[in-house]
């Protein structure tokens, strides 16, 4: 399920005409059509292809039990997914039901896009998801939407390479991931790497800056404030991750940056990377047979205690222009919070079935089939247990610019053209001032 894949490395900033015709959601979810007319909602999403032919059952099942509402849906790709929620919001054809990626948040809610939830929406998310997944559906404390991909970071290692270096376990501490990371490594006469330790996935920038940000977490911090206003690059978890980055790639590093990481841990040839709960399932039709070498753990920490991670999110919300509100969250509550017999939210068995990823929600948690898959898997145990220590992924309304920030200083770090001081001064001043100017 490539849900972290999809996070853009540009910035994604379009200019949203603001008009006073837009208004914020009411707490009593007003907009309603008028009694016994029927009404089509539009549904706007990043799923299209299987993961679309995946939806429709329940979209069909909603739409049969509930004639005077009908939902249609709208798949862009994930690359397009915000440009087309902005035009169509500036062009006046908006969608009524949006599935957003929360880093988006920020930018969201600067331009009066998404609606305030109804209050017993907001009271069933609070009470019944993760803090992590309440924030990301969150917006300045108040909920949008209901959660639905909330995925965690943890270290993915090969069971076979590890024990072949000598290792039964994998790495708690960050200095005993590098010294692992240097006993797995192989090379040939000429230097080239023909087993990488351990390295970064590498391509754009939620690739690289979300591994960091979990890496942060795990050291006791996120990469800003609470309140937004600043970075903490320069706080000791901060300058502790930067450090560890300095010592994968570029001159000084353990490994070559040349050498690619994502392909390699499909073909057995990497020791240790660091991915999202979702790649699991990827890995386990990719590698077939070899997918019982892959084995995975929780963030290593600085010193080995006990420590977070980062969890991303993505969200269901309605638009502030729908006019038909009211039947849009009818639709989302039924998605989202009425269990059937077996215990399960369509949503829930939506991600179960299509992506084979454990919904966060606490009701769909108690299942006995999810309650079976978490028994049987301890992958999807892991990353969902890791989400009750997760730390959100922010969204100030420069958070996608903010992670170009930092990947651009990281980048520029590993082809060794700036020392590892300059990439975090650069970085931490450059957000600053990004995030003074939203």
């Amino acid at each position: 399920m490539k849900m972290w894949k999809r996070v853009l490395s540009g910035s994604l900033i379009v200019a949203l005409a603001l008009t006073t015709a837009a208004c914020s959601g009411s707490k009593d979810a007003g907009g309603s059509s008028e009694s016994g007319k029927k009404v089509t909602l539009t549904l706007l999403s990043h799923y299209n292809g299987s993961n679309e032919a995946a939806l429709k059952p329940y979209i069909d099942k909603w739409n049969q039990e509930n004639p005077n509402i009908q939902v249609k849906m709208t798949p862009v790709d994930f690359g397009e997914l915000l440009k087309t929620i902005m035009t169509k919001q500036s062009a006046g054809q908006v969608a009524d039901i949006m599935h957003v990626y929360t880093l988006w948040g920020g930018q969201l809610a600067k331009n009066n896009v998404l609606a305030e939830a109804p209050q017993s929406v907001a009271d069933d998310v609070t009470q019944n998801y993760p803090e992590a997944a309440v924030k990301g559906a969150s917006l300045n404390g108040k909920v949008f939407g209901y959660p639905t991909e909330v995925e965690a970071y943890g270290l993915f290692y090969n069971k076979k390479l590890l024990k072949e270096a000598g290792y039964d376990e994998p790495p708690k501490t960050w200095d005993e991931l590098l010294e692992m990371s240097r006993k797995i490594e192989k090379k040939d006469a000429n230097g080239k790497v023909l087993v990488q330790g351990f390295g970064f996935q590498r391509g754009y920038a939620g690739l690289v800056v979300q591994p960091f940000m979990a890496m942060m977490a795990s050291a006791g911090s996120g990469l800003l404030s609470d309140d937004l206003a600043k970075s903490n690059l320069d706080s000791d978890a901060g300058r502790k991750t930067m450090e560890f980055y300095s010592k994968v790639y570029g001159k000084n590093g353990i490994t070559d940056i040349a050498f690619n990481t994502t392909k390699g841990f499909g073909a057995g040839q990497v020791g240790m990377t660091i991915g999202a709960g979702w790649w699991d399932g990827s890995l386990k039709t990719l590698m077939k047979d070899a997918y019982t070498d892959v084995g995975e753990a929780p963030m290593p920490t600085p010193d080995g205690g006990a420590g977070g991670t980062l969890a991303y999110t993505w969200a269901y919300g309605v638009n502030s222009k729908s006019k038909h509100q009211e039947e849009a969250w009818k639709f989302l509550q039924w998605m989202n919070a009425q269990a059937d017999d077996s215990g399960m939210t369509p949503e829930g068995q939506f991600l179960l079935d299509a992506f084979n990823v454990i919904s966060s929600r606490k009701t769909d948690l108690s299942s006995a089939k999810v309650q079976e898959k978490l028994q049987s898997s301890p992958s999807a145990k892991l990353f969902s247990d890791a989400l009750n220590n997760a730390l959100d992924e922010q969204s100030p309304a420069a958070g996608t610019e903010a992670q170009d920030i930092l990947y651009k200083q990281i980048e520029s770090m590993w082809t060794d053209q700036i020392q590892m001081d300059a990439a975090l001064n650069n970085a931490h001043t450059q957000i600053n001032t990004k995030l003074g100017e939203k």
